[in-house]
């Protein structure tokens, strides 16, 4: 029997991305309610009630979204600027060979060298003391493992600014909004208006799919925070493999519960977002 080369299209997707993905919920699930688990003897509701009274996966994943939020729309609003203001130069063959680099860099390269940049024994500390600035390394500010965050966002941004900057202006082309910029312009909209008009609703109506992903790959983002983040709160991943790898055999399974509901949340949310879209692609 000959199979269409869609159907083997179908089929290596569900074995290669839907297949190990279930089967990994399927256990953090069973895990999570005590049915599997060295120490677990049987279904219980103890390890959700433990995690959901604790308030840890609220205050991890409120600290996870928030960080995401800004880097996000940091991101966005950077690449944005940069487009409408230097597009012209990103162009040329010098400019648009650097500006690709940032995106060969592993996440947790990144994350090393914000850390190696502004940790108190960093590079700026020592700048700061040799200029007079700081007399001792606790004098100067808290940048990596900080309550703010500083030193993940900033990572976050340097990864992926470039490639929102690279996106937009591939669309810019592809839309021809310079073409309807100069329209626009001869029909009386100054450089205001055709921003806000023209400019701004193009680029973000034709990429918010990719910012949404984007937002939830920062969501569950690892390394970075592993190496910048502070001990409490921590973001989602990092708190699910502390869990998870902890001795005590309890927080095993309330580490699997972490990582159920999250798998849930984002889930959920990726749903009500994308299904809307495809209903009304399939209408026109």
């Amino acid at each position: 029997m000959k199979i269409k080369k869609p159907n083997i299209g179908i089929v290596l997707f569900l074995l290669i991305g839907v297949v190990p993905f279930a089967a990994a919920f399927i256990y953090a699930l069973l895990y999570s309610f005590g049915v599997i688990g060295v120490a677990n003897n049987g279904f219980t509701l103890q390890f959700w009630e433990s995690v959901l009274a604790s308030g840890t996966f609220f205050k991890s994943f409120g600290y996870s979204f928030i960080i995401a939020f800004v880097a996000v729309t940091s991101s966005v609003g950077g690449a944005l600027w940069i487009t409408l203001k230097f597009r012209k130069q990103l162009e040329k063959q010098f400019l648009s060979f650097i500006i690709y680099l940032p995106l060969a860099i592993p996440g947790i390269v990144t994350g090393f060298f914000t850390f190696q940049l502004f940790s108190k024994g960093g590079f700026f500390a020592r700048i700061s003391y040799k200029l007079g600035l700081i007399t001792k390394a606790s004098e100067f500010p808290d940048l990596v493992n900080d309550g703010l965050a500083f030193g993940i966002i900033l990572s976050f941004i340097t990864m992926i600014m470039p490639f929102f900057v690279l996106l937009f202006l591939n669309v810019y082309k592809n839309e021809r909004v310079e073409e309807l910029s100069v329209l626009a312009q001869s029909l009386g909209a100054d450089a205001n208006q055709i921003t806000r008009k023209v400019f701004l609703p193009i680029l973000i109506q034709k990429t918010w799919v990719l910012i949404v992903l984007y937002f939830i790959f920062l969501l569950g983002a690892y390394e970075v925070p592993l190496i910048l983040g502070q001990e409490s709160p921590q973001m989602l991943s990092v708190l699910i493999i502390q869990e998870i790898k902890q001795y005590d055999l309890d927080k095993i399974s309330e580490g699997y519960v972490v990582a159920v509901l999250y798998t849930l949340i984002v889930s959920a949310a990726a749903i009500v977002l994308f299904l809307p879209k495809r209903k009304r692609v399939y209408a026109n």
